[in-house]
């Protein structure tokens, strides 16, 4: 169900969070234990240079990746993340893998592999940093479907000017280019991206069509733009 699906998904952030936070009962482990138990934990490093300016000087920022029980991983999937993830700023929220969009929603380049999407659909596979699953968590309760409700999320950055330049709910191509990096960071309350090449992609049965024909029910989404 919807809600299954929604509950599952804030486990993971709750986890994410509690796995990626620095802080530790005193006297449970020493420093050394605590980075191995969370070499263990996380995905890789977001090492792209940081979206905002007061974020200048950040770290490489430690991810997590969460995947869908069904998501179907592409060929060399931990070499292309260890690649998106030089790109991704290390002050990210969130970042999607694997998503279908309304063909209305253009991704904006935001990189040679990362974009900046208006809206997306399914959670199939993402990277999430500690301050994304914060992020989340301080946003709940979830309204509708958890997928529907953070591409809201992703198109309240673009309820703005830039949006209507850029073309959001007019065109399946952005319209204009990216705006500054000034301007991104106040715009882009939740800093979401998006693999241009996705990752990963829904395993997808097939129905049946006329005469007998199967059909992949995906074909019949005229107004849906899929990334598997």
């Amino acid at each position: 169900t919807e809600r299954a699906c929604a509950l599952s998904h804030i486990a993971s952030w709750m986890g994410v969070e509690q796995s990626l936070s620095p802080v530790v009962n005193a006297g449970e482990v020493d420093g050394y234990e605590q980075k191995v138990i969370r070499m263990f934990k996380i995905s890789g490093f977001a090492r792209g240079p940081a979206l905002l300016h007061k974020n200048t000087d950040m770290e490489p920022a430690p991810v997590c990746v969460v995947l869908e029980d069904d998501a179907v991983l592409a060929d060399r999937f931990a070499e292309r993340l260890s690649s998106l993830l030089e790109e991704l700023p290390r002050d990210f929220h969130f970042c999607s893998l694997g998503y279908s969009r309304p063909k209305t929603a253009p991704i904006v380049d935001f990189s040679s592999q990362l974009g900046i999407p208006s809206c997306l659909w399914y959670l199939t596979g993402y990277v999430l940093s500690l301050e994304g699953a914060r992020h989340l968590i301080q946003s709940l309760p979830v309204t509708g479907p958890v997928d529907s409700w953070m591409g809201m999320k992703m198109c309240s950055n673009w309820d703005n000017v830039y949006g209507h330049w850029i073309g959001v709910g007019k065109h399946a191509r952005a319209m204009s280019k990216l705006p500054s990096r000034k301007d991104l960071s106040k715009i882009m309350k939740f800093r979401a991206f998006a693999a241009l090449v996705p990752l990963c992609e829904q395993k997808v049965g097939k129905a049946g069509g006329d005469a007998g024909v199967r059909v992949n029910w995906r074909d019949r989404d005229t107004d849906i733009a899929y990334s598997g």
